[in-house]
């Protein structure tokens, strides 16, 4: 179980599970802390996907300093390392999965893991076909196709949606940059020019190395986002935030089936570029296709 470690009067130190910590501080806590504290014990699963200002709002709190002091006074230096000890305590020996049916465990088989992964996958692919607005993507389309430059940027499991992206545009004859590099996209980023847009990924939506540059990049260059929550600073930030919902799984893994909607979802923006483009969309691919025939047999 994760647990959070307190410290005693002397030097040792106590390992308390972060849930058992809070309900026994509770009656000591300020008005305000103790709204928190409340609202966490009756929501746990709801706060390991909030953002710190989602919270801050959900229980009433004055300002999202509140929530800093709050995880504070229980141990934590910061709000996601916070998070992810809440979460790891609520999924318990489970690693993905919020019911019965899709819940993986240390005993699971090759066959089940198969069947749950991919069940989970078809659960969050059928949900964000239904839920995600046609006209934000749309508009994502018309901005991809009028900007100058487009700079992906993604990191960590992020990694493998911002560089589909970056093949598929850049096939569409679309001028593109991406690395994973942080020191080039701070280069790249410090000398913007007119015409920019941001093209970027994560899941979280709380990525430092995301969210800090593209803040500085503002209202410079026209950022598009792909991420879990539109409250997340990096949603915040978008002019156009196209929201990928996997709450089909629990915290730990979501970004195992994220994943899986994110790349559907760039297939679907790929699909209305070549669309809007046209027969020229169309003579770019074969010519794409041309120039990478001699590196297959």
């Amino acid at each position: 179980m994760d647990i959070t470690t307190v410290p005693e009067s002397g030097s040792k130190k106590t390992q308390i599970p972060l849930l058992r910590l809070l309900a026994d501080r509770m009656e000591g806590m300020p008005p305000v802390q103790k709204r928190i504290g409340r609202y966490l014990l009756e929501n746990p699963q709801a706060v390991v996907r909030m953002s710190i200002s989602h919270l801050a709002e959900k229980t009433g709190a004055k300002s999202e300093a509140s929530i800093v002091k709050f995880y504070r006074s229980l141990g934590f230096s910061g709000y996601h390392d916070f998070k992810v000890t809440l979460a790891g305590e609520i999924a318990g020996r489970a690693i993905s999965g919020v019911d019965e049916n899709s819940e993986i465990t240390l005993d699971d088989d090759i066959g089940s893991l198969k069947k749950k992964i991919f069940q989970s996958g078809l659960r969050v692919l059928q949900k964000n076909m239904e839920v995600l607005d046609d006209g934000l993507i749309r508009r994502t389309v018309d901005l991809l196709l009028a900007a100058k430059r487009i700079i992906l940027l993604g990191y960590g499991t992020s990694v493998v949606v911002a560089y589909d992206g970056f093949i598929k545009f850049s096939r569409l004859g679309l001028h593109c940059l991406y690395t994973t590099d942080s020191h080039v996209n701070a280069l790249v980023l410090s000398e913007l020019r007119e015409g920019d847009l941001l093209f970027c990924v994560s899941s979280s939506g709380e990525s430092k190395d995301v969210v800090i540059p593209v803040a500085g990049c503002k209202p410079r260059a026209v950022v598009v986002a792909m991420t879990g929550s539109a409250d997340s600073p990096l949603g915040k930030l978008a002019d156009v935030c196209l929201v990928v919902d996997s709450r089909e799984t629990n915290y730990r893994t979501d970004a195992m089936v994220s994943r899986i909607a994110e790349i559907a979802l760039m297939d679907t923006i790929f699909s209305g570029l070549v669309v809007s483009m046209g027969p020229e969309a169309l003579d770019r691919l074969a010519s794409s296709r041309q120039g990478l025939s001699y590196l297959k047999f």
